[in-house]
């Protein structure tokens, strides 16, 4: 009795104990790029790009720039809104509703998406002398977490060994079964 109630312990222990495993998975697309582009001064270059995001993982787009004149590496204004806040961003005066605003100088951009859609860059050499040459690169990175439940937890070895060991009970005790007679 006792070998068989630990049998049948120890079998619905290991099945009822999930161990959760989780995998963090990250995939990565090139974006089309212009070719290297002459920012002229006293101007502002504006360009679009579709990007298409896959749903239910995380989308962050990475620009990495690299801003020169001549040989020598310079900086210049970088912007990058949505199609619908295209106009507030580029102004002159005041920009809002930019997704990046920033100075950059030879470095990653990182942009997290949340919307497939069209996507608007400028590059502002507004408050400089000199023309500046501007490498972009771009890709999209999309990020998720995969799960699955298996039965290969310490809690399910430890239900499966005492499942083993009421196996043994239970063998032992109807091998060596004593016989009462009766009278």
């Amino acid at each position: 009795m006792l070998g068989a109630s630990l049998l049948v312990i120890g079998l619905i222990g290991y099945a009822l104990i999930p161990n959760v495993h989780t995998i963090p998975v990250q995939s990565s697309s090139t974006l089309p790029a212009p070719p290297p582009l002459v920012v002229y001064p006293n101007s502002q270059y504006e360009t679009h790009q579709n990007i298409t995001i896959v749903s239910g993982k995380t989308n962050q787009a990475l620009f990495n720039l690299t801003v020169s004149v001549g040989s020598s590496p310079s900086s210049i204004e970088f912007k990058l809104s949505t199609e619908a806040q295209e106009a507030n961003c580029m102004r002159d005066i005041n920009p809002h509703g930019c997704l990046v605003d920033q100075t950059v100088s030879n470095q990653t951009v990182e942009v997290p998406l949340n919307a497939t859609g069209t996507y608007y860059l400028a590059l502002n050499n507004k408050d400089s002398i000199s023309s500046k040459t501007v490498t972009i690169s771009s890709a999209l990175i999309t990020r998720s977490v995969n799960s699955f439940v298996t039965r290969d937890g310490q809690s399910n070895f430890v239900a499966l060994g005492l499942g083993v060991i009421g196996l043994f009970v239970a063998i032992y005790g109807l091998v060596t079964k004593t016989v009462i007679p009766w009278e």
